[in-house]
């Protein structure tokens, strides 16, 4: 009898944990999480190095990658209503930009299948 009550104690206490440590905020939950948004660009804050696009406000740091037309840029070279496409981090409580692409990009064409 107290095997069986220190194995539901057990049990009871892993759906506990399991409950109480999957509950994400609602936050969290809106938050894009290792995700890429594509979407124009509303607004870019360069003192604050964010950029907000698709309704979220992204963080923006010395590693994240920026390109316009498959050149580098920088955050201050980005306006607002550009079309634009982010590969997203998260980092704590920050969002993370971490490669920011704008601008056309050529498609790299398939090599031609020879005839036969």
């Amino acid at each position: 009898m107290r095997s069986l009550t220190r194995s539901l104690l057990a049990l009871a206490l892993a759906i506990a944990f399991a409950v109480f440590t999957n509950d994400a905020s609602a936050a969290d939950k809106k938050a894009p999480k290792d995700n890429s948004l594509r979407g124009k660009i509303t607004a870019v804050d360069k003192d604050a190095k964010t950029l907000t696009i698709a309704g979220y406000t992204l963080n923006v740091d010395d590693t994240t990658e920026i390109s316009n037309s498959g050149k580098p840029a920088k955050l201050e070279e980005l306006k607002p209503g550009t079309e634009a496409t982010v590969t997203t981090f998260k980092l704590g409580e920050k969002v993370m930009a971490v490669k920011i692409k704008t601008g056309a990009v050529a498609p790299t064409a398939a090599p031609a299948k020879k005839k036969k």
